[in-house]
């Protein structure tokens, strides 16, 4: 594929907004406009769109043909995702570019928006004359207070013991879920970036689902984490769920004593016992 190159891209949305009189108003966010960020070919535009009808872009996707042909979208018809003041267009053209366009009519700008960074594209209307400087600190690990840190620990703890029953059953779709899913996602995650925190000032920002996990950890770290994963053997999930469990405690240890709120240590040795006695069943 040649895939546009930013200045392509952007100048192909600048020209078409700027003769469309239903624009009144386009802003560049995400990871294209934050300091620091890696951008390759597969980095997306994040497109927010100020319009004055929201009619033509509510009824189909006709208006996105200034693009190119379109290869896939999200979602299928256009409509609300999160924000029900705005529309949702999520598109693939067919040569790899991909903008995810968020449209709304409610032109009415707050003067916090943006405070992770943007781009002014078009402003007919004066919309963002009114912006305060960004901050690019709203995607950053937040400290996690005491109550919080222990809640996590222990449903961790409780949670660990569904793996080692259903490995044991042979049933590994239900394992799989709890461990890459819920143990994981849900929190040796969140462990993963409070660890994080502590060792950058609270001044990181690892990314959604971790993906940044590996330019912020040391490297015995990472190999740990990387040790967790598995395929569709069960042996091989009976060590990822060890090296998991080995993982966990190592980093909430070292939260625990960053926060000054004592690791249940107790608990750990029981439920660890207790997964390895059906271990050897």
């Amino acid at each position: 594929m040649d895939v546009r190159d930013e200045a392509a891209v952007l100048g192909t949305l600048q020209t078409w907004a700027e003769s469309n009189e239903n624009i009144r108003g386009m802003v560049l966010t995400s990871s294209r406009v934050i300091p620091g960020s890696t951008i390759d070919f597969l980095s997306d535009y994040d497109i927010e769109l100020y319009v004055s009808d929201l009619t033509p872009f509510a009824d189909n996707d006709d208006w996105l043909a200034f693009l190119g042909t379109i290869m896939v979208r999200w979602p299928y018809l256009p409509r609300s995702t999160m924000n029900p003041d705005w529309i949702t267009r999520l598109v693939l053209f067919q040569d790899g570019v991909r903008v995810d366009f968020q449209i709304t009519d409610n032109r009415a700008v707050p003067s916090h928006a943006y405070s992770n960074g943007r781009k002014i594209l078009i402003d007919k209307d004066q919309l963002f004359t009114s912006l305060e400087e960004p901050t690019y600190t709203d995607y950053l690990v937040k400290r996690p207070m005491p109550q919080q840190y222990e809640e996590l620990v222990h449903e961790f703890w409780w949670d660990a013991i569904y793996v080692p029953k259903y490995l044991y059953r042979g049933e590994l779709p239900f394992a799989k879920y709890m461990l890459d899913h819920t143990l994981r996602h849900l929190f040796l995650h969140p462990m993963i970036e409070w660890y994080i925190g502590t060792i950058t000032d609270w001044n990181a920002n690892p990314g959604v689902w971790g993906r940044r996990f590996k330019y912020y950890l040391e490297k015995e770290r990472w190999w740990q984490l990387e040790s967790t994963y598995a395929g569709a053997g069960l042996e091989e999930n009976w060590a990822a769920f060890f090296a998991m469990l080995d993982l966990f405690s190592s980093l909430a240890k070292e939260v625990g004593r960053y926060l000054g709120v004592e690791y249940p240590s107790t608990l750990e040795e029981d439920v660890t016992q207790y997964c390895l006695w059906i271990r050897g069943q």
